[in-house]
């Protein structure tokens, strides 16, 4: 008798453990993914603090009509369709990458575009989207592009991505980038 009721004690005793977990989990789940400073929620109706790098043909700060503060080019195109798919203004800053990636993570900026592409040496420094476009690199090679945002600021990323990935960059790009 004792083992059985020792076993049926323990077989209680999972189930509450088990109950509690699941409860948890329940408990987390309607946050994911998260933006711990609300990158998101803040750039939604209104501002997009922009870094970018003079890199045409993804971008252009100093050409014709271009300049730092009203910048062209195929990335600056695709930031402000996104601005505008969430009601939001883009505000650029001009500077190097180096530069650019720094105030990314001291949170200043909320993304940074210049032609990045997935071989991107600040990726111990930023959260590099998933891949939007492939294009001809130097010596033939094919260059995978991507934008760089804040680390951590999953839901603000995840929402950029979505965006870029309906976009369809590849069908855009001038006959000779296509890889």
């Amino acid at each position: 008798m004792k083992d059985n009721n020792t076993s049926t004690l323990r077989s209680i005793g999972r189930c509450i453990v088990l109950c509690g977990v699941v409860l948890s989990l329940v408990g987390c789940g309607g946050h994911y993914p998260a933006d711990p400073e609300g990158t998101l929620n803040r750039v939604s109706g209104g501002t997009i603090r922009a870094g970018i790098s003079h890199e045409p043909p993804w971008t252009d700060i100093s050409s014709g009509e271009n300049t730092e503060e009203n910048p062209g080019g195929i990335e600056v195109e695709l930031l402000e369709d996104y601005a505008e798919s969430i009601d939001a203004e883009v505000e650029w800053q001009a500077g190097g990458e180096e530069q650019l990636v720094g105030l990314l993570a001291e949170q200043e900026l909320d993304v940074v575009v210049g032609g990045l592409t997935d071989k991107s040496p600040w990726e111990s420094d930023a959260a590099i989207t998933t891949s939007y476009a492939e294009s001809k690199g130097i010596a033939g090679s094919t260059d995978k592009q991507v934008m760089a945002t804040q680390m951590g600021e999953n839901a603000f990323m995840m929402s950029l991505e979505e965006f870029l990935l309906n976009e369809n960059v590849d069908q855009q790009l001038p006959e000779e980038m296509r890889p």
